[in-house]
């Protein structure tokens, strides 16, 4: 089983998701860190995210 760092994929999600022309035009899709995947939704104030079958909701800065 591999560890994930969640503090880091927080960090990335919030300060790159909305900047990355890869991703800022779309709503929710997956990024993978290393081989895990992270699904996101993306909401007007926030992000919710899912790893490993966890959600978690994520504040856009």
């Amino acid at each position: 089983m591999q560890i994930v760092d969640l503090e880091f994929i927080v960090t990335q999600i919030q300060e790159n998701l909305d900047l990355d022309a890869t991703y800022w035009n779309e709503n929710e899709g997956c990024i993978k860190f290393d081989e895990t995947p992270v699904f996101y939704t993306r909401y007007e104030d926030h992000f919710m995210i899912e790893i490993d079958g966890v959600e978690m909701e994520v504040p856009r800065i």
